[in-house]
């Protein structure tokens, strides 16, 4: 095994078996099924980081997935309290690589990028933790469906009944469908009664649940004091952060979102499609009362965007008309890229304004953007249903 400090990264390597080699970089341990590219990108990605590796986080793509697909409220909790953006700067077919950028106007709180860096990191050892328990769950219940856990006498099936012969069936009996297959064996006490004792626990007081209330699309449930305050904090469900009612953002109420269609603009990976073109028109306008300073004025802009033009594309699109409606596409404060203060600035819901150079250049090709922005537009209370 050899061990490297690359641009302030921890990072061993070695063969765990023929033919497959080992990477850990900050104490994630990563596999490669062959020997050159995946490792060798995710090495050389890092040493290209250079002076800006402490934004970056690497972290394998299952972790990342059950943490922005299960729990995408604490994502977007972490991206408020530390004024953060989470973008995936490259990926291969194991790992993700993700850059964190401040949001926000200025001043930002000192050591504001390490600190975000440090609590995401914590995030996902945390989703780590809860994955790996949760796998294990579910090969507990295959075990009891089937019938098998060497270790636990009481979990197995009785073997198969003494053979009898069939009867004879009458002529109009032919056809009729077979009979359901058996109900697996129930639980054992132990499983059975920690189930229960979940499900009694409200996860806010982690007492018993007093008054059970039921959260009507995702059906958790908790103490109805408990839950009627939280939803008056936030309208969306503590465990999985599901919104219940409509969140409204700070985005100028003078522009529009004007959609077309070019059916000879193709992009990467969607060539048997034409291309949908969002563009956002803002005329200049003052700051209300809702903005970082009231009575200032900001310059207009406009914002070009594309989709591809295939159903998840056009579902996409819906979404995001959803989101403009709701005034949560853009706000006001001070441009990343030129550190102007009081201009109009994306809102965390992530636009291709690209057509081609990958998502390092905001554009295609990008396998799983639209995927990505569904569970940012998720977090943000903009669903299909």
């Amino acid at each position: 095994m050899q061990t490297r400090l690359l641009t302030g990264l921890h990072v061993c390597a070695g063969f765990k078996s023929p033919g497959q080699l080992s990477v850990e970089i900050e104490g994630f341990l990563l596999l490669s099924s062959s020997m050159g590219f995946p490792v060798s990108f995710v090495l050389s990605r890092m040493a290209a980081c250079g002076g800006t590796c402490k934004n970056k986080v690497t972290v394998s793509k299952p972790v990342w997935d059950f943490l922005s697909k299960e729990t995408p409220a604490r994502l977007a909790r972490l991206r408020e309290e530390h004024r953060v953006s989470i973008l995936i700067d490259g990926e291969t077919s194991d790992i993700y690589v993700l850059q964190l950028s401040p949001q926000g106007p200025p001043p930002g709180p000192p050591n504001g990028l390490y600190l975000a860096r440090k609590a995401l990191k914590g995030l996902l050892k945390e989703a780590e933790k809860e994955l790996k328990k949760a796998q294990r769950q579910g090969e507990l219940m295959g075990c009891l469906a089937l019938g098998g856990g060497g270790e636990h006498p009481e979990l197995h099936r009785p073997g198969p009944p003494p053979l009898r012969a069939a009867p004879l069936l009458p002529p109009g009996a032919r056809g009729l469908p077979p009979p359901p297959p058996p109900l697996p064996p129930p639980l054992p006490p132990r499983l059975r009664e920690e189930a229960e004792e979940q499900e009694s626990t409200c996860p806010i007081c982690l007492g018993e649940i007093q008054n059970a209330k039921t959260l009507e699309k995702c059906r958790h449930s908790f103490c109805e004091g408990c839950i009627t305050r939280a939803l008056q904090v936030k309208k969306a469900c503590p465990m999985c952060g599901r919104f219940y009612g409509q969140l409204v953002g700070n985005q100028p109420q003078n522009g529009r979102m004007l959609v077309s269609k070019d059916a000879t603009l193709l992009l990467p990976s969607y060539e048997k499609y034409g291309t949908i073109v969002i563009q956002y028109v803002f005329p200049p306008g003052v700051q209300g009362a809702e903005h970082p300073n009231p009575g200032v004025r900001y310059p207009g802009t406009t914002r070009v965007a594309y989709l591809p033009d295939c159903p998840e594309g056009n579902k996409v699109l819906t979404l995001f008309r959803k989101a403009f409606d709701q005034r949560l596409t853009f706000t006001i404060g001070t441009s990343m890229t030129t550190g102007r203060p009081n201009v109009i600035t994306w809102n965390d819901i992530h636009h291709k304004t690209s057509c081609t150079g990958g998502p390092q250049l905001f554009g295609y090709p990008d396998p799983t953007y639209l995927t990505r922005v569904q569970e940012e537009l998720r977090a943000k209370g903009i669903t299909d249903d």
